[in-house]
Formats: C-alpha cells, structure tokens, sequence
C-alpha cells in the first residue's frame, strides 16, 4: 500500500465494487480519465485480500473527510421520489438541486486559476463571457478579464464584457445551461424559480474597481466613447456611500480635510451608525462632541437633501481616489 499510487487504489477499488456501481464510476469520467483507469485495471496483478481491504477502508475514510454526513443527491432524490407528490419533487428539484449543484460549480471556478480559466472561455462570445463572470466574485472576475485579449479585430472584448455584464439585470436557468454547454468543465443552472435578479452595473462596477488604475481608466473609456451614460452609470456606482467603511483611516482623514463639514453633516444624517463612527472616531475629542451638537442643531431634514449631500461626499471622494491620495479597489498589477 505505502508504494501503490493512487491510480492503481482506484484501479482496485473499481475493479471491487459491484458491476453496477463500477457503471456508474466510468458513466461520471472524462474519456482521458477512463483511459487511464483501464491501461491501469489490465496491467495490475491480483491483490491480496488484505490489500484490497485496505484499499477499500483508505477510500472510505477519505470520503468520510470529503463530505461528513452529507447524503448524496442521487440517493436523496430517491428518497424523495418515494415520499413526495410528482409535482412538488419536480419543483424541488428544479429549484433546490439545480441551485445548489450550479453554486458549487461556481465555487469551483472560483478555485481555478484565472488565466486558465480565461484560457477556456476567451473564444468564446463577449456576452458569453459577461455571463461567466458574472456569477463569480467581483476581485476573481477582475483577475480572469485581464487575460482576456483586448482586441480580437476591431473588437474590444474587455470593453465589451464590461459592457454587457452592467447590461445584466436577469438571468434565466435555461441562458445559463447554454452557456453552461459551451464550457469543457461542466457548469450547471443557478438561481431559484428559473432566474436570479442581478445588478449588473455594481457587479461591473466592483469587476473594474478591482482592476489596475490605469486599466481602469482605459477600459471606462472605451466603454464612454460607445455609450457615454453607460461609463457614467459604472462609474457612479465604482464607489458607494457605504463604501466609505472599506477605506482606512488615512484615508478617511485626507476626506475630512477636503469636504465640506456642513455637506458632510447633511450627508451623515442619513447614514448607518457605522459611517458617522468612523468619521467620529478619527477626529479629535473636542471636534467629535462639536460635530455631533452641529448635527442636532439641523433637526429633521429632507431625504433628498441628504441623497445630494452624499453624492458630493462621494464625488470628492472619487475625485481623491483619482489623484492617487487615498486607495480603493485594487490597483495592483497581476503577474
């Protein structure tokens, strides 16, 4: 056992278990993978009894590792099958199996690494691609858009994904099994009740705040010289008032000193509690308490005074990310 490789285990594992079991192995391998597993069952020698015992119980404990007290879905759909009405297992497992199953996949490609997989989809149509990543995480999709090819003859492919995934607003189970189909790895339908509401134009935002600067600027443009209000509305949502809690609080001090403090109070007011503390907090005691009796003083205010009150906040905000005096988002280069 201590020399045996993990091929020929498998070889012998399969070559133990039950006809219809050994099957369903071979049904769920790649052509390469069952190539391999057949030059490996022909050319072992019998095993001892002991030795496939302890093939069988190493195989055991390892899955015992994998998936702890997780039933497999082929057996729990069986067990449903017997205990449900038709109609509602097929709801089920329309909606629970298929999302569950396509989340793991794409959890799964989240693991890979990004210049395989933009090897893998890079040929593919720029709406195709927007597709694919959009279902992963913003910082994961950046890594991935930087080994598309820029330009594939006249087009601009990053430009065009950008593009089409802030285009994004729903995704129908069948759109993404097609996609899915046009993948060497098998990705599988997500999203309950046949589609999945997206916002597009924040996951495109997210994927290019992610990006180097400079390709975040190039890639803004190109996307403006095609559709001016399109780059506006990314840009807009680069950097959110919210977002103020991701900044440190160097840089939290360079806005307390560009801002205006009356702006500042307004866009506050409506704020969580979360963003006036972290304003609160980076001031001294004194400037704190006279900030806050400030803020009392203005009483109840308009909802769209504070909406305009923060995106000045917000424009100078960008305005400082921009000019390189604070950070957010990426900015570094990937090798």
């Amino acid at each position: 056992m201590a020399q045996m490789g993990n091929l020929q285990k498998a070889a012998i594992l399969v070559s133990a278990l039950p006809e219809d079991v050994s099957v369903h192995i071979f049904k769920k391998l790649k052509e390469h993978e069952i190539e391999k597993l057949i030059k490996a069952i022909l050319s072992l020698e019998a095993p001892s009894k002991e030795v496939v015992k302890e093939v069988l119980e190493d195989a055991y404990e390892h899955l015992q590792e994998i998936s702890p007290l997780r039933i497999a879905p082929d057996h729990l759909k069986k067990i449903l099958e017997k205990a449900l009405p038709q109609e509602l297992l097929q709801k089920l497992l329309d909606q629970t199996f298929d999302e569950q199953e396509g989340k793991a996949i794409f959890t799964e490609l989240e693991k890979l690494d990004s210049k395989m997989v933009a090897n893998l989809i890079k040929d593919e149509h720029p709406q195709v691609i927007a597709l694919i990543l959009s279902q992963l995480k913003p910082s994961k999709a950046a890594e991935i858009l930087q080994y598309i090819p820029k330009r594939v003859g006249v087009t601009n492919v990053q430009e065009e994904v950008i593009k089409r995934i802030a285009s994004i607003e729903k995704i129908s189970s069948q759109t993404l099994k097609v996609v899915a189909n046009t993948l060497e790895e098998e990705l599988l339908t997500i999203g309950a009740d046949n589609e999945q509401s997206l916002s597009g134009i924040d996951i495109a935002a997210e994927i290019v705040n992610s990006l180097p600067k400079e390709l975040q600027m190039d890639l803004l443009e190109e996307v403006r010289k095609d559709d001016e209000v399109l780059a506006e509305n990314i840009e807009e949502r680069m950097f959110k008032f919210e977002d103020i809690l991701k900044l440190d609080n160097r840089a939290i001090i360079e806005i307390l000193k560009n801002v205006d403090k009356n702006d500042l109070m307004m866009a506050l007011k409506g704020a969580p509690e979360e963003i006036l503390n972290k304003f609160l907090s980076n001031m001294s005691k004194r400037a704190a308490e006279m900030f806050l009796e400030d803020m009392e003083v203005l009483g109840p205010v308009k909802k769209s005074d504070v909406e305009k009150a923060q995106k000045k906040i917000i424009d100078e905000i960008k305005n400082l990310i921009n000019k390189g005096v604070i950070e957010f988002g990426s900015g570094e280069e990937y090798l």
